[in-house]
């Protein structure tokens, strides 16, 4: 007989108490959806060769991304179990394949995958154009015009990556900017990371999907509103002008040959359940949302601002093609406190997670999993919270933290990284304004670099970080105290 003795289990008891949390997070997963019990003696590997190859894309597998990029809209499909980062990454390494020296055009709101494969890859990229909304923490999308004029710029490009909808949910106008690009050149790929917009396909009242609207490849977090588990996404692409067999090459270099198949499985399974009652689940997504809204309308407002009133809409109605209605991003400009004091104290004393606080902002994610009762017993502590807030005559907020990134740099990031090595050295934070940053530094939340290799530091860069460090966020980077930072 076997003796369990009493060891720490950090993360397992971890996992065991999230269950009393009322989450307004990912992952947003649907638990109507077919599920495979005991997953310890359902765990399988490669071994199982009669089942095909996820890696070389045959048997269930192949099955399971035909019937998926079907129903998705797509030509082509591939499931990731590293969520759009890993997705990332091989739409970078195809890039590669495809031309000898790519380079691609992003938006400032890129997620620092892209980034940092452009880097390991050596792909030089250019920022497009963008505007900053102070209030709500927000990039906003490129009109199609400003992609043109960074086009006209950089004529060389091979692709644009727009990333959209954004973290706060905004959609760019990806049909008018793809028309743009193709009239320009239709060999430039228009991409789309599409982390956020899973479940856009299903709904009328959502902005349409990249598929949707014409984009050559989008890359999807299923498991923040597509319903499956953690860590789970897809790609999708059309086939006009991408070569599928660069991105099977791709995919083969970058995939894991372990992969978790109960991680696929419920890609396979999500995609079942979306086939047969997608309208029907994303629309209960978006009552819960809309009851939400209405709730806190009723309790709140005007005190706390919403990101999708009408007024707000006003002011960036030419730069998106549309909102995602299930978040609720709220400003609170008239109080002292800020959105990561909201949402510690949600945390700690209602046992209730947002999906991201910022120095003014708190973001909710409605997800397939909560109830109305859920709704409601949030509703209450953030008017509980509320009461013990102060209102600010004038609250200071924090200028575009992000634009000092050009659309060219100083020096090439994967050059700065490079040579790093030999003539970089370690400053003070305020000793490096002016200089050339050789590690980049971003809050996480929403992973977008504040400071990126190859482009000079600047005093906006500081104030925001500092700002960001002394109210509570986090900060990733080599010293995440900011004490030091390591430029050129």
């Amino acid at each position: 007989m076997i003796t369990l003795f009493m060891v720490d289990t950090p993360i397992v008891d971890a996992l065991k108490d999230v269950r009393g949390y009322i989450k307004w997070c990912t992952p947003s997963v649907l638990h109507e959806q077919v599920k495979i019990g005991d997953v310890y003696r359902t765990d399988i590997s490669v071994s199982a060769h009669f089942l095909g190859s996820y890696v070389d894309n045959t048997g269930i597998f192949r099955e399971a991304h035909k019937k998926a990029a079907k129903v998705y809209g797509a030509d082509r499909t591939l499931f990731s179990v590293n969520g759009t980062t890993g997705s990332n990454f091989i739409i970078m390494r195809m890039l590669t394949l495809e031309h000898d020296a790519p380079q691609i055009l992003v938006t400032r709101n890129i997620h620092h995958s892209i980034l940092h494969a452009a880097e390991w890859l050596g792909v030089r990229f250019r920022f497009i154009k963008s505007t900053y909304d102070p209030q709500f923490e927000s990039l906003i999308p490129p009109k199609p015009e400003e992609v043109l004029d960074t086009l006209n710029s950089y004529p060389e490009s091979n692709a644009i990556i727009l990333s959209s909808p954004t973290y706060a949910g905004l959609a760019a106008r990806v049909s008018d900017i793809v028309k743009v690009v193709k009239n320009f050149d239709k060999e430039i790929k228009v991409i789309v990371d599409e982390a956020w917009g899973s479940h856009f396909h299903f709904s009328d009242r959502l902005p349409e999907s990249a598929m949707q609207a014409g984009a050559d490849i989008s890359v999807q977090s299923t498991h923040k509103q597509g319903g499956s588990l953690q860590q789970t996404g897809m790609i999708h692409w059309k086939e006009k002008y991408v070569n599928s067999e660069l991105m099977y090459e791709a995919f083969r270099e970058y995939a894991t040959t372990s992969p978790s198949y109960h991680l696929l499985a419920s890609l396979d399974a999500i995609r079942a359940y979306m086939e047969a009652h997608g309208h029907e689940v994303v629309e209960k997504l978006i009552k819960k949302a809309d009851y939400f809204k209405d709730l806190l309308g009723k309790k709140l407002i005007p005190p706390m601002k919403i990101m999708d009133d009408s007024l707000q809409f006003d002011l960036v109605k030419d730069y998106i093609s549309g909102y995602d209605v299930t978040k609720t991003n709220i400003a609170l400009t008239k109080f002292s406190e800020t959105g990561f004091h909201m949402g510690e104290t949600l945390a700690r004393k209602h046992k209730i997670i947002v999906e991201k606080s910022g120095l003014n902002t708190v973001l909710f994610l409605t997800t397939h999993s909560l109830t109305f009762s859920d709704v409601d017993k949030t509703v209450r502590a953030l008017v509980s919270i509320s009461k013990d807030m102060h209102r600010a005559q004038k609250k200071e907020l924090i200028p575009n933290p992000f634009k000092h990134l050009e659309t060219k740099p100083v020096i090439e990031p994967h050059t700065a990284r490079r040579v790093a090595q030999t003539i970089g050295r370690i400053s003070t934070l305020h000793e490096a304004i002016g200089k050339i940053a050789a590690e980049h530094v971003e809050v996480y939340p929403p992973g977008i670099p504040v400071i990126l290799e190859g482009f000079r530091i600047t005093e906006e860069n500081v104030r925001y970080l500092l700002k960001v460090k002394e109210m509570g966020g986090h900060i990733s980077s080599r010293d995440p105290s900011l004490k030091t930072i390591y430029v050129l």
